[in-house]
């Protein structure tokens, strides 16, 4: 690939690579950057998008360790921080024209948390007048879905006007669906008017002002096409149609480009990516180079992934040499969950045992719930095998020294409401006090809180009224007398902002032996905190009522705290990665794949949404095609095989098929992708 890397530097020289996850594209692109460095290009004047963060991370470590020096700073984004950055930076540019009230004041950009927040308070009313009261949908999962609906809109480049439109011309089904719909284009359109008046930006405002306004302002493209003069794009085919448009736009104006695609990707279908308007972009290069070889090509694994797509009605492009029936080492069938995970954790424990390495092995699964996060860690943590959960999105509100914080600031704070009742019950202030002291077990807290805890007025008594101190303990007592004193002491304390009053407790309850993950996700909580605090003014809450709003939209579900991981996967530990996109996303590469719960219809069923509709939103969608069952039905069975392929691709020396018979809710389990592992080993050679 000597070509590729020392391609020409100058005379609009565009290379188009394409090939399969595996073949080693990411690790060319980054001897590449390396070369256009150390040959006199400075870093100043290359742009690198990818479309994931963890992505972007490769090629930062890759930069360090090359030592280039202050000229190989090199900017590497998404097209999200792309636009963000630029819109904050140009903003006085493009105010006006994109009809803020109050163009000359300073944006307030809101994250996925606060944008879900200011929505919330915004359709509380219409949801009081009965609106989408038949759906039988939790709040939070109403608010998610009408923001989708404005994240849809801008990342394809349309007006939200459209909405109601887009999605009523296609429906065939009840006519109380198109009452929802209009009811969900009042919503959004609040919204959105709201967040002109005020100043917001959220994800949506943020993309079309960049897509409509920034890029075609002459000042601005002048001084973008003067500074990035080289370009390179990673899995190009996770993109999003406005950052397909500005590639397009960019690549006449750039000396030297290299454009990355993956066959057979393009997972990420319902955060609206377009991997066939990607692929036309080949179009507009000088020229197109194909890697065929997978470094991690498995003859039988190849097989499998054939005979599933057989199954689902697909035609696949992989070879049909080898055996399907060896890509599965073992299918591991229990009655019931709980006994196939552990027998997982012993399968994974014996591979271990007889000299495999931990970091060859993952676990793949469409949801990461508490049971399994917990079984396979002790299991784990009991053999001493390195072990890792990694998942896209992890919520704070998981985590229990995040509910303890809270805990002890609603302690502090008894004047809050948080809208429930009674908070914090007595289990969270057992738990808090199990969290923070742990010395005092869960049974002794539970006992310390019913003698000691009031929960009308909120208040905590001193460790003096237990009647029986032999029972909890006096040095477990003087623990609690510190921790109840604390709080007093603040109760009595004028207001700080409760991000500073976190940093406050964290110096309270840190110890020497404090796990250094804890600290790690207690910092996540502050930077929420401040995120929230920062969009404060834009949302109408004072600075001192930061904290009683922060608890409240955790508590009522409004959100869960959720947060981007930005975990890495560690390449000496055992991993569960979920949902399944995340391992596909992630350039790992595993010898074994444990694949759970195939019995589960979540590898096949999408989300349950009827507020939106990721397909029939997309650009590329025909107007003139309705959504019908059939539709509805191809489209899942075209998803289920490229993941099933993607995972093929990432997967050396064969995957374990683990299932039960019984969801965890007690239902049987039955999906089309374990019917079609049932027909493969039924099948006769």
């Amino acid at each position: 690939m000597k070509h590729l890397i020392e391609a020409p530097r100058t005379g609009h020289h565009h290379i188009f690579l394409e090939g399969p996850a595996g073949a080693g594209k990411t690790c060319r692109m980054i001897q590449r950057l390396a070369h256009l460095i150390t040959n006199g290009i400075t870093g100043y004047s290359i742009l690198v998008l990818v479309p994931d963060r963890s992505i972007g991370q490769r090629y930062e470590e890759a930069l360090i360790q090359m030592e280039l020096g202050a000229y190989g700073r090199v900017d590497i984004q998404t097209y999200y921080g792309l636009a963000t950055r630029l819109v904050r930076t140009f903003w006085p540019l493009v105010a006006q024209d994109a009809g803020f009230t109050s163009p000359e004041k300073p944006p307030v950009f809101l994250t996925f948390e606060t944008a879900q927040y200011v929505m919330d308070q915004l359709i509380a009313p219409r949801l009081a007048q009965g609106y989408f009261e038949d759906l039988n949908l939790r709040p939070q999962r109403i608010v998610s879905q009408l923001i989708d609906n404005l994240n849809k809109a801008a990342i394809n480049g349309y007006s939200i006007e459209t909405i109601e439109e887009r999605l009523s011309r296609v429906w065939m089904g009840k006519t109380d669906r198109l009452r929802h719909y209009q009811q969900a284009q009042t919503c959004i359109t609040e919204f959105r008017r709201h967040c002109l008046n005020r100043g917001l930006l959220d994800l949506s405002l943020t993309v079309e002002i960049f897509h409509r306004h920034l890029v075609n302002n002459p000042t601005f493209w002048t001084y973008f096409t003067g500074r990035y003069q080289h370009l390179l794009v990673d899995n190009l085919e996770e993109s999003v149609p406005v950052a397909q448009d500005l590639i397009r736009r960019l690549l006449p104006m750039m000396k030297s480009a290299v454009v990355a695609y993956d066959t057979n990707a393009g997972f990420r279908v319902f955060l609206g990516i377009d991997a066939e308007g990607a692929y036309q972009i080949r179009e507009m290069c000088t020229e197109t180079i194909t890697l065929t070889e997978s470094e991690t090509s498995n003859p039988h694994l190849s097989a499998f992934a054939g005979k599933v797509g057989e199954y689902l009605r697909q035609f696949p492009l992989v070879t049909r040499k080898g055996d399907p029936k060896k890509a599965i080492r073992c299918l591991i069938q229990e009655t019931y969950r709980a006994k196939m995970i552990e027998r997982v954790g012993q399968e994974i424990t014996r591979l271990v045992r007889k000299g495999v390495q931990a970091g060859d092995i993952a676990v793949v699964a469409p949801y990461a719930d508490g049971v399994l996060r917990f079984s396979l860690s002790e299991e784990f943590r009991k053999q001493d095998i390195p072990f890792q959960v990694v998942r896209r999105y992890e919520s704070l509100q998981e985590e229990p020294i995040v509910r303890a914080a809270l805990t002890i600031a609603a302690l502090v704070h008894p004047t809050w409401d948080v809208d429930m009742s009674p908070f914090p019950h007595p289990y969270d202030v057992a738990e808090a006090i199990t969290e923070v002291i742990k010395e005092i077990d869960p049974v002794r807290a539970a006992l310390l809180v019913k003698r000691l805890y009031d929960p009308k007025t909120k208040q905590l008594k001193p460790a003096s009224n237990i009647k029986n101190p032999e029972r909890i303990g006096f040095a477990n007592l003087e623990r609690y007398d510190t921790l109840q004193t604390w709080i007093c002491n603040w109760q009595q304390k004028a207001e700080i902002p409760f991000d500073h009053f976190l940093r406050h407790l964290f110096e309270f309850i840190s110890q020497p032996e404090l796990d250094p993950r804890k600290a790690s996700v207690y910092a996540k909580l502050v930077a929420s905190v401040e995120w929230f605090k920062e969009a404060a003014p834009g949302m109408g809450i004072e600075t001192h009522q930061v904290g009683q709003h922060y608890l409240q939209m955790v508590y009522k579900g409004i959100i869960s705290a959720q947060y981007l991981s930005n975990q890495k996967i560690d390449e000496q530990a055992v991993t569960l990665v979920a949902p399944v996109y995340s391992y596909l996303l992630s350039g790992h590469h595993a010898r074994f794949q444990f694949w759970l719960d195939v019995g589960s219809t979540s590898w096949w069923e999408p989300p349950h949404q009827p507020l939106t509709n990721p397909h029939v939103l997309a650009r590329r969608w025909d107007a003139t095609e309705k959504w019908t069952d059939a539709v509805d039905y191809r489209l899942r069975q075209e998803a289920l095989f490229k993941m099933v392929s993607g995972l093929i691709q990432r997967c050396r020396d064969g995957i374990y098929i683990c299932t039960s018979d019984l969801e965890i809710t007690g239902e049987p389990q039955d999906s089309p992708l374990l019917r079609a592992v049932q027909n493969i080993l039924r099948a006769k050679k």
